[in-house]
Order: structure tokens, then sequence, then C-alpha cells
């Protein structure tokens, strides 16, 4: 933009006056990363593109923004938190219906003012008589102080001074004593600042808890131990439940020295208490770790652990019982892309659940004291073990200082609502406008998908949750940021959010419902083009392989890999390859059908590893792999293979318990030709859509041995539309055999093996219709409503170097009403 100074300040006055709900903040100069931001509006629909570039004149860049990528939702206060770098649109007419009248609304009540300073603020209760108050300080002053619930008080600010330390700056809480009350554990004799801590500083002590008498003298106080810039503590059992451990986890290594490694320290409980000097401790690890700002603390297999924000991004620190010893594992590299200041990897996390999923998401506050706000979200299973994590950056508030800060600070995770899902609070310190805190609420886990709302204008160092007024709800407090060489805000005060959310929640059906009818299970979806979010669902696994129903919504995308093979069941997916090097890249697309009497993979090479969906969204079948496929997949006793009901523990208990079998196909059928045969049947599933109950498919497994006729038949008694999936190909060579009219007859005893067409299928490839297609691109019905085939047979081929290999496959039997092929397809043999 080539205009003056004074021209761009009035053009940008001019644009705050637009909106009451978008207000920008903006500085002018030269020299500057440059984001340029590219917004196209299809049809209902946003699709952002971002762009870095240079540039020499002057002009805007977005110094402070509420947020820099989202879509704006005409509702106060109210964005669509974006995922960076992967772009995906939303209808505004779906998020208005379904979200309008959420509203994430805290009535503020004011606990204490015009304090000295400010950091640490917890949600504390002295005794179970006692209700739930709060612990708070600044590390100037160094005042702890326990704040009563307000509600037992009319005095603001009528706290009792529990302990006065030099610099205390972190807390946690436990009963040490064994008495029934949680006491208080601290570090404090921090010194000045990250660089300039005390080099005889970072002691631990715990307070212990008076009960009922807390405002008659100081907590006395026993010395843990200490280690210099002592920045964040936890209790629990690490490493063992009989006595109390206390993880030390200092900000840097050494005084003046921002790049030293970590030592992290575990204390343990002595035998005698009270009268202790110290506690005993070891350093469990000083090489891994550099510039700790948080941590959080979980517990699995009946042991603590944490979860580390460190420079090395967010990595999980746990103690092996069986090889007794401490492991590390990662789950992302934080923010590495800040190349202007000294800080990357990660400054806070916390843990998210979503349903039964305890692990469903972390966010993260990235670098140290940063300002990008991201989340991780895993890939597989409910576990933290052996798991990939993928990071979106959801917002960037505002610029770093000179010091290379920020103004996040803390997050934490609860369930506010009350739907079984964890949102979580981000609090920002200032200067404004990025102070206050923030809401977030996760919409589509696939997609990296939140929204925000901001609900407090105020300085916020930490936030602490809890059910201050006992009503069943979540409420939160905060500490304004006072400290002295870092952000100092003007009026330090602690506040009391209590949660005032409206009554109507958001909807938070399921887009895949699942029930049991007779021994089959039934599946209700939603329309894909209807679809407000992603879901998977996992059904069966077999031999390793694992079946997942999953629906896409319009214009979103699924990650795919080596492993993954995708049968469409409606809709439409598309994706570009270039992995045929002689070729430009190829626009491909994939619907219910390949080509008439061809074959195709399910497997997808997608330059960018993903597969992608226009208007119509889409429902998939999709199969994943233990490993990729490298060579044939062998079964020689079907009776011997492993079958798991893989549906998801939240899902209702019949549906769960419903077991699954391959049955020989002459308990079914008598007849001669089928006596004794190695061929099996495994039954069913089914899938409706959920509006109107409408059939889509079924969907039934077949094995079959070496060599073996699965029966000549041409469906003259039935009404679908039937496309086989090859799930193993236990010889390599079988498939499906047809005759290539519909008109020709078929004898079992004078028509030969040779007048049948061959079509083999591979592994993870399936067919297109042998059924006769009309001018409308119709399936070709008979009187009473039967499809037209021509006579057909599943064939097993043969593997002398083995004596038994089975082939497996999937049939998927249509609606012949909704299987109308897409007017694009081309018809080649149509028979008409």
């Amino acid at each position: 933009m080539e205009k003056s100074e004074k021209s761009l300040k009035d053009l940008l006055d001019a644009a705050n006056s637009w909106h009451p709900n978008i207000k920008l903040e903006y500085k002018i100069g030269k020299n500057l990363p440059f984001l340029d931001v590219l917004l196209i509006n299809n049809n209902g629909i946003l699709s952002t593109s971002v762009y870095h570039k240079p540039a020499a004149e002057p002009y805007v860049v977005p110094f402070i923004s509420d947020h820099p990528q989202h879509v704006f939702v005409n509702v106060i206060q109210t964005s669509l938190a974006r995922a960076v770098p992967e772009i995906m649109g939303i209808s505004f007419s779906q998020l208005n219906s379904d979200y309008g009248s959420y509203s994430p609304t805290f009535e503020k009540k004011m606990v204490e003012e015009n304090r000295q300073d400010g950091y640490w603020i917890e949600a504390f209760q002295v005794d179970n008589q006692t209700l739930i108050g709060l612990i708070g300080y600044g590390i100037k002053s160094g005042e702890i102080k326990f704040y009563p619930n307000p509600s037992t008080t009319t005095k603001p600010g009528n706290a009792t001074l529990i302990q006065k330390l030099n610099s205390p700056v972190a807390m946690d809480q436990a009963d040490i004593t064994g008495d029934g009350m949680n006491d208080i554990i601290i570090c404090f004799q921090y010194g000045n600042t990250t660089l300039d801590s005390d080099p005889d500083g970072g002691k631990i002590v715990w307070l212990e808890n008076p009960g009922q008498n807390i405002d008659k003298k100081l907590w006395k106080m026993h010395y843990v131990g200490k280690s210099p810039a002592m920045h964040r503590l936890k209790v629990g059992h690490f490493t063992q439940k009989k006595r109390w451990e206390i993880l030390g986890l200092p900000v840097i290594g050494k005084p003046h020295d921002l790049f030293s490694a970590v030592p992290i320290l575990l204390f343990r409980q002595p035998d005698n208490l009270f009268n202790a000097t110290e506690w005993p401790y070891e350093i469990i690890n000083q090489q891994f770790f550099h510039i700790i700002h948080d941590a959080k603390q979980l517990n699995i297999d009946e042991l603590d652990s944490l979860l580390i924000a460190s420079s090395e991004g967010i990595n999980w620190l746990y103690f092996n019982q069986n090889l007794t010893q401490w492991m590390i594992e990662n789950i992302g590299d934080g923010e590495q892309k800040q190349q202007q200041i000294n800080f990357y990897g990660s400054g806070g996390i916390d843990l998210g659940r979503v349903g039964n999923d305890s692990f469903a998401y972390m966010p993260a506050i990235e670098p140290f004291h940063g300002n990008v706000i991201s989340v991780y979200i895993k890939t597989m299973k409910n576990s933290l073990k052996k798991n990939q994590w993928k990071r979106y950056v959801l917002d960037i508030f505002g610029y770093p200082n000179e010091n290379g800060e920020s103004p996040s600070h803390h997050l934490i995770c609860a369930d506010f609502d009350k739907d079984g899902d964890d949102e979580f609070l981000v609090a920002l310190r200032g200067p404004s406008p990025t102070k206050g805190v923030y809401f977030y609420k996760p919409i589509d886990l696939s997609r990296g998908l939140f929204a925000k709302w901001k609900v407090s204008d105020d300085s916020a160092a930490r936030i602490t949750v809890a059910d201050f007024d006992n009503d069943s709800l979540l409420d939160f407090a905060t500490i304004s940021y006072s400290v002295p060489g870092y952000y100092t805000e003007e009026n330090p005060s602690i506040h009391i959010f209590y949660n005032r959310f409206a009554q109507k929640k958001p909807q938070a059906k399921k887009e895949i419902q699942v029930m049991k009818q007779n021994n089959d299970l039934l599946f209700k979806v939603s329309r894909p083009n209807k679809a407000l979010q992603y879901q998977a669902l996992p059904f069966i696994t077999i031999d390793g392989i694992t079946f997942s129903l999953e629906i896409v919504p319009p214009h979103s995308s699924r990650l795919v890999d080596k492993n993954t093979y995708i049968k469409v069941l409606s809709g439409l997916i598309m994706w570009t390859d270039s992995s045929i090097k002689s070729c430009q890249p190829i626009n491909c697309s994939r619907t219910f059908v390949c080509e008439r009497r061809t074959v195709a993979p399910l497997e997808i090479h997608s330059d960018n590893g993903r597969i992608t969906t226009g208007n119509e969204g889409a429902l998939l079948i999709v199969f994943k792999t233990r490993d990729e496929i490298n060579e044939i997949h062998r079964i020689d006793d079907i009776k011997k293979v492993m079958i798991k009901n893989s549906l998801p523990e939240y899902y209702p208990e019949e549906t769960r318990q419903l077991g699954f079998q391959f049955v020989r196909y002459d308990q079914y059928d008598p007849r001669q030709q089928f006596k004794d045969l190695e061929f099996y049947n495994l039954k069913g599933f089914g899938i409706n859509f959920a509006d109107n109950d409408e059939h889509l498919c079924y969907m039934q497994l077949w094995a079959a041995g070496q060599g073996v006729n699965a029966g000549v038949h041409n469906h003259a008694t039935d009404s679908f539309c039937e496309i086989h999936v090859c799930i193993i190909n236990g010889s390599g060579q079988g498939g499906m055999h047809y005759l290539n009219s519909s008109k020709e007859v078929y004898n079992p005893l004078t028509t030969p093996d040779s007048a049948f067409e061959k079509l083999a299928l591979p592994s993870f490839y399936e067919h297109g219709p042998l059924w006769d297609i009309d001018a409308q691109n119709k399936p070709v019905l008979r009187s009473d409503g039967t499809v037209v085939y021509p006579w057909h047979k599943w064939q097993s081929g043969i593997d002398r170097s083995v004596n038994q290999s089975f082939d497996v496959w999937m049939v998927f039997e249509f609606n012949s009403e909704l299987s109308t092929l897409p007017t694009q397809m081309k018809q080649n043999k149509r028979s008409l």
C-alpha cells in the first residue's frame, strides 16, 4: 500500500467504525514481517488463504488482533477459531443455527482490588466443613493469603495471611500430614527475574494446615529442599503409592544462563515427616529439558506423571514401573518459527477430555510467555503412549515485546457447560487489548476447529476452576499479573467469575448413531451434505484390519496415509496425485462406484496427504491396516482369525457386546454344492439415513478358500445394487466372474468357465457396476422391482505354493433407488 502514514491511519480509523464487534489495533512501520490474508466467500462458505511476503513501503500489520485468522460470526464477542495451516470453511447458516444461542456468560465478582502485586491463584478448601476459597499471592510482596468464599463474607478483600515468603512462585496442595486437610507446598526465593534468579534460592517448603484456626497464627513451615530458579512443582505419587513425592521444575538450569539444561528433582517424603531437616531427593533428568515454564499433572496406571511445556515443546515424563526408569515421550515440538526471539517450544499445557476420551486434545501456549495458542489432537485411540499428535494453531495474540515476551501466561481445561466435553480458558496478562480471558469450545477435533468467546477483559496471570457458588456449574477465578521486570497491571485484582450459561445448550448430536437390530448393527447417519462435524466410528477389526464408518462434512478434509483405504458410500472425495512422474498432477475424485465392469484401488496417493469434500460431503468406509501392504496377506484357517467388535465404549453396551464370526455357508444353504465347502459368511451391518430412515446399504463379509466357486447367481429376487471390495486376495487371482450380458442363459451343467468374463480384484480394490444400466444412468429393474444382472460369481484363485489361503471380501448392497450413476461417469458396455 503506497500511502502516507497519515492516510493509512485515517483509513484504519474509518474501518474501526464499520462494525461494533470488529476493532483493529495496528502499528505502522517498515521492514516488518507481512501477513497477507485472502478471504473468499463462495456461496456462504468462507475460505481463507494466508501468505507471508516482504514489503519495503509502509503498510499495516496486525500488531494486536483479537483473532488474525478467523471466521467472523455476527454474535457479540464471538469468532470461530481457525486451524492454521489447514484452511477450511463452514456455512454461516449452520454455525448460527447450532451455536448462535450458545452463550458462555459469566458474572464477575470482585474479591480484592488495589493489590500490591499478583501472580498465583488457586482454589483451596481449608477443611471439609468450609466452602471452597482461594489462595492468592504475588511475587513482590510475598504475602500468601487465604480468601474465604465470598458467600461467607460481606467485606471484599477479607483475607487471612497464612505466611510471608521472599518471592514465592508456584504452589501445589496435598494432604501431607494425613489428617484429612490439604497442606500447601510452595517454592520461593526466586530472585528478580528468570535470568537474574537467586543462586541460593529456589527453596521448597510445605505449610502445615492448622484447620479451622487458620487466622490465629502463620502456618508452620517445613523445609523440603531447593534448586535455583525453582518455578513449578507438583505433588503426587510418581514412582510408588506409599509416600508423597514432589517433582521440582526450575525454569532454567543456572542463574544468568538462559540456555542451560534444567535439572528435574524428585523429593521423597522422609520417615520423620515433622522433624526432618529436608527431604531426600535425586535428580531424575538434567540433560533433556530447557526453559520449563509449566506442567500438567495426570494419573495413568495408578501413578502420577507430567506433561511438561519447555523449549523442547510438549513432552510426557513418566516412570516406567516395569523398566524402573523414567521415560520421556514427545507430544509436539511447539512453536519453532518465531526467529525474532530467543524462545522456542511451549510455555503452557493442559489436557482436554471429550466424551469418554480422557486424552482428546491438549491446548498449549507457545513458546515461553508466548502469543501462540495451539492444540494438539491425537490421531489414534484413547491413550498417550505411542500416539501421534497433530498441531493446529488457533490464535496469535499480538507481537512479542522488546524482551521477546507476549501476553499469554496460563490455560486450563474444564467442562463449563456440562455437555461431557472440556472447554478451555486462556489467561492473557496484558497490556490491552491482549488482556483478559478467552473461552474456547471444541467443535470438530478432526479439523482442529474451536469456537471462541472473550469472557473477561481483566488482566489474568492464572486461572483456577471450582464450583464456588455450589450450583453444580464450574466457575473460575483470576488474579491480575503484576510482576516487576515483566508486566505490571495498574490495579491488580482478584475476581471470581460465576458460571451463568444460557439454558439452551449447543447440539451435541453425533453424526453417526448405532443400535443392535436382531444380530446386526444398524447405523443411522446424517446425510453427508448436511453433516456439521467429522466423525469416525470403528466397528470391527478382522485380522488386524480395522473397519470404520466415517462422515466428512462438506468443504472439509481428512488425512490419508499408506495404511488407509477408502470406500465411498455416498458423496464425493477429491485429491491431487503427482505420483506418476511422467504426468502432470492429476485431479482425482471418487464416488460410490467406479466405472462399470472395471476395478479400481481404494488406496489414495494424495500430494498433500489429504482428501477433500465439496458440497456433497462424504460417507465412507475406511479400512486401516497395521502395516503397509507389501506382500499377500494370508489366512490359512478362517476359524483362527481374530475378530473384534471395535465400537468405542461410549456406545450402547448391547452393540459393543455383539459378537461377529465367520459361519460356514452350508449352515444357511443346504444345497449340495455348498456342503463342506470352505465358504463362510459374516453378517452384517445396515446403514440408514437418520432424517427419514431411508435405507442406504447393507454390508456383509465373505471368505472362501482356494479354488472355491462362491455360487453363480443373478439376484433374480434381490432389489439392491451390489459392489464387492476385496479385503484379502489369498492367491492374488480371485475376483468376479460374470457373463457378458444379462440375456445370456446360465446352465450349471453346460455353461463352461470360459464363458465368463474375469475381473481379478487385488486386495483393497473394488469393481464397478455389474448390473444393467438404462439411459438415465439408473439400474434396470424387472417388473417386480428387482435389479437386472448377468449371471456372476466370486471365484477364488489357486496358489499351489501354499496349502490354503483364503480370500476375504466385503459386499455392499446399495438401495437401487439411490444407485443412479454420476452423470460424468463413462458407461462402457452399457446394457439397455
